[in-house]
């Protein structure tokens, strides 16, 4: 309906003896309303001597009030959580005041400025995003007629398979519970499989020589808290939800996550895209032991067909207290294209100390001390990116010192001033002037990127989102999301990032857990092995490459095994890394022991559900291929399938169903390479 009527009245009352009952107001709610809908409520009083006045606060932006009436007029012009004070004072002069709550709804408004292209028989999917309105909100089509195979469901989800190519231009009109409504005109381009709309690459995919990533992190506050930060958590939701599905970015590190479930309603609401928070027990090590289920949470989310979560980890745990409570979350990532190449990166999202007091400086620049001293340690030739919350800017502290009444130098000195290692994507803004909250001129949600990620940054691609959305401030966040772009050139598929020779070797095998040794309650460690594959068409000598497990690669363990010069890897043909020198068949030439005294796949111990990650790493260090599990069973290794593909996916060695349960050094199906 596009108007309410709520009359709010009590039988006028007499005690009996002549005497008039003293006014009394209703108790009764304020029923919702939307911007810009008609809105009517009657404050009638019961008692009181005639005639009754009725005086009121401010009433709400837009409203007016009648005070011989009681009455309250919309429509309102601004959304929020409103208090109306109503007083009503007879003729007597005795009063009563009540205080009434009034939720005015932001109007909906269509954020979804375009529609993807889809293919002639093609599955389709992409869901409507409008901000505002009071839930549920529902879509139908107004005007013109979509493809054939193609529906609009009231959730706003476009989905099925279209027949017929051409443009299909169409309105759509979105409406709220209210009955307040936004319309939109767009366009559906239907196309043939493989043809272009502009002559160029097709769509799917980049153009040649290109391999672009888009990274992102904003502090979404307090998000699913219903104490603390925006009132409206539908609201809240709705616009988050606008924010990242117009934005488009590949990786976004997410921080102040409180509720879980908001967080997956979130999820569920943006085709494509997977993520998870710091608590999550499945999916990172650690997280449960450090975030509760009201903490203020860390995150990331990322588009599923462009991103493979390798491992997931909350590190630096000892320095707890100075991250305010919110150690970092590391991630190291795959990050992929349709072609089959890859690169990897690791991403660390944190949430620093917050506030400008000298205390909260000092646990920032302690943090600062040991991030550095971890990436420096553990990460020193990897591509890395830390993102999130910062708390503080790079050209100077937020803080003051109480001694000298200036700024601090910046908590992050350490890294602006190892140029040679670390830059950050946004400092140019901070040194610009530009701010990246809602209130306040400083920079404080940086992204810091290595000299190797640096090489692929997209100069001047960092910038800073303001979403179009009304009353933004109190309805989303008092945090801006900041992308940055990157474009890693001609891929690795294998080899160098900007060409040269190409390396197409692969891991194709491997066995984390074995059996006992026979005859014993003895686990047979040295069976544990790792199988590579050469799917070029010229021989590789694999002298100086390394094989590590997640701990040795991050720089706690040393090195698994590091193949001598003149190891060489035949096209077409397989070599076997085992962890111990019993399990090498004899006569192999094509199979060794690990040099570093083992492979300790399962962190060394051989249980399922422990979990780990087999990295093949070059002499550069750059990674050339890795595998990440979590569970295990006793003899059964894990192949691509199909086998022998760089491709391919990892399953058990079992459901290649070849009766074998691992074929170290042979095919699959036993056979020889």
């Amino acid at each position: 309906m596009a108007g309410m009527l709520a009359v709010l009245t009590l039988l006028s009352a007499c005690d009996g003896r002549g005497t008039t009952v003293p006014p009394q107001l209703p108790a009764v709610e304020l029923s919702p309303t939307t911007v810009g809908l008609d809105y009517e409520a009657m404050f009638t009083a019961s008692g009181g001597e005639p005639p009754l006045r009725y005086t009121v606060t401010p009433p709400p932006p837009g409203f007016s009030f009648f005070t011989g009436e009681g009455r309250l007029l919309g429509p309102g012009s601004e959304a929020g959580d409103f208090s109306i004070t109503v007083t009503v004072r007879d003729a007597n002069g005795t009063e009563h005041v009540r205080t009434y709550a009034l939720r005015v709804w932001a109007r909906p408004e269509v954020t979804s400025a375009t529609l993807p292209i889809a293919r002639t028989g093609g599955s389709y999917e992409h869901v409507l995003v409008a901000t505002g309105g009071r839930p549920p909100l529902e879509w139908e089509v107004v005007e013109g007629a979509l493809p054939t195979g193609i529906e609009l469901h009231p959730d706003g989800l476009l989905n099925g398979q279209p027949q017929g190519e051409g443009n299909y231009p169409v309105t759509l009109r979105v409406k709220d519970a209210h009955g307040a409504e936004a319309r939109v005109q767009l366009g559906l381009q239907v196309l043939a499989p493989g043809e272009t709309p502009d002559g160029g690459a097709p769509d799917g995919g980049p153009h040649e020589g290109t391999f672009p990533l888009s990274v992102a992190n904003w502090n979404i506050e307090w998000f699913g808290d219903p104490q603390n930060g925006p009132t409206n958590e539908p609201l809240q939701l709705s616009n988050v939800q606008a924010v990242i599905a117009d934005a488009g970015v590949d990786i976004w590190g997410l921080a102040e996550i409180v509720n879980t479930a908001q967080f997956n309603e979130l999820k569920a609401r943006l085709p494509g895209y997977d993520g998870f928070l710091a608590d999550d027990g499945t999916r990172v090590s650690s997280g449960t032991s450090y975030y509760g289920a009201n903490d203020q949470k860390v995150g990331v989310l990322f588009k599923s067909d462009v991103v493979q979560v390798l491992r997931a980890d909350v590190v630096m745990l000892n320095q707890s207290w100075d991250f305010g409570g919110r150690p970092p979350l590391r991630v190291d990532l795959r990050i992929l294209r349709p072609d089959g190449a890859s690169v990897d990166v690791t991403a660390l999202i944190l949430h620093m100390k917050a506030y400008a007091g000298a205390a909260d400086y000092a646990r920032r620049l302690s943090a600062s001390s040991g991030l550095k001293d971890y990436l420096d340690l553990r990460l020193p030739t990897q591509r890395v990116m830390v993102i999130g919350d910062w708390n503080d800017d790079v050209d100077e502290s937020i803080a003051t010192n109480p001694d000298t009444g200036r700024k601090f130098e910046s908590p992050y000195r350490n890294f602006v001033s190892d140029t040679a290692r670390y830059s950050f994507t946004t400092e140019a803004l901070s040194r610009a002037g530009v701010g990246s909250t809602t209130s306040h001129s400083s920079f404080i949600s940086h992204q810091l990127v290595s000299n190797e990620m640096w090489d692929s940054y997209v100069p001047n691609s960092a910038r800073v989102l303001r979403p179009n959305i009304s009353g933004y401030r109190n309805n989303t966040s008092d945090h801006y999301p900041i992308i940055s772009r990157f474009n890693f050139g001609q891929p690795d598929s294998g080899g160098p990032r900007n060409g040269g020779s190409q390396y197409p070797v692969f891991i194709n095998e491997y066995l984390p857990q074995t059996g006992n040794v026979p005859g014993t309650s003895t686990p047979d460690y040295d069976r544990q092995f790792v199988e590579l594959v050469n799917g070029g068409t010229t021989a590789v000598d694999l002298g100086g490459w390394k094989i590590h497990d997640a701990n040795s690669q991050a720089g706690s363990d040393p090195v698994r095994h590091v193949f001598p010069a003149g190891t060489m890897i035949h096209p077409g043909k397989s070599y076997v890394v085992y962890s111990g020198p019993t399990a090498v068949p004899l006569g192999a030439t094509n199979a060794t022991s690990a040099s570093g005294g083992g492979l300790y796949l399962n962190r060394g111990v051989n249980q399922g559900s422990s979990g780990d990650t087999v990295f093949l790493v070059r002499p550069d260090n750059t990674v050339q291929d890795s595998a990440g599990y979590q569970d295990t069973t006793v003899g059964i290794s894990y192949n691509r399938s199909p086998d022998g593909s760089a491709t391919g996916t990892w399953v058990p060695h079992t459901q290649l169903q070849t009766g074998l349960q691992a074929s170290p050094g042979q095919r699959a199906v036993g056979a020889e390479f």
